[in-house]
């Protein structure tokens, strides 16, 4: 599906040629919980969302009551724009238990909004399992993927 590298996909994240300055990394199953060490090795910052939510949520707080424009307008833009002065590009990892707990309109909604409008001041680098169909069609792939956007982190190829 994607002929676009990691590094390509951080290179355009780091560039001016993107007006959407988000993209995606998709992670074969041996890489999950590894999204450090991909953030090293692609020499960009590195976010747990999963860690972060957590931290801020109330003694006893059962659910996030967080809907798809909660989290752009919350987590992502307050990502892009923590992001350190080592390439203006973050990792975010475990995003996809968020967006797995929408319900498959709001996260079209949300896929769509960010492939189409959203517009963060630094680049975004989206890390989800590549097996987790529930997450995203595959034509919202598609279009991610034919626009350079979206990568598959290769274990044997040029990513290692």
């Amino acid at each position: 599906m994607s002929e676009t590298s990691a590094e390509q996909l951080v290179e355009s994240l780091r560039g001016a040629s993107l007006h959407n300055r988000t993209c995606i990394l998709l992670l074969p199953l041996p890489w999950l919980g590894r999204e450090r060490e991909i953030a090293t090795r692609l020499e960009i910052s590195y976010a747990d969302e999963q860690e972060r939510v957590l931290g801020q949520l109330d003694r006893g707080q059962k659910y996030l009551g967080m809907g798809w424009q909660d989290l752009i307008a919350k987590e992502l833009t307050e990502l892009a724009c923590g992001v350190g002065p080592d390439g203006n590009c973050v990792l975010i990892a475990n995003l996809d238990l968020l967006v797995s707990s929408f319900g498959a309109a709001d996260r079209n909604l949300f896929w769509s909004f960010l492939r189409d409008s959203y517009r963060p001041t630094w680049g975004l680098l989206l890390a989800l399992p590549d097996e987790t169909r529930r997450l995203m069609t595959e034509g919202e792939r598609s279009l991610w993927a034919s626009t350079g956007r979206l990568a598959i982190w290769e274990e044997g190829g040029q990513n290692l």
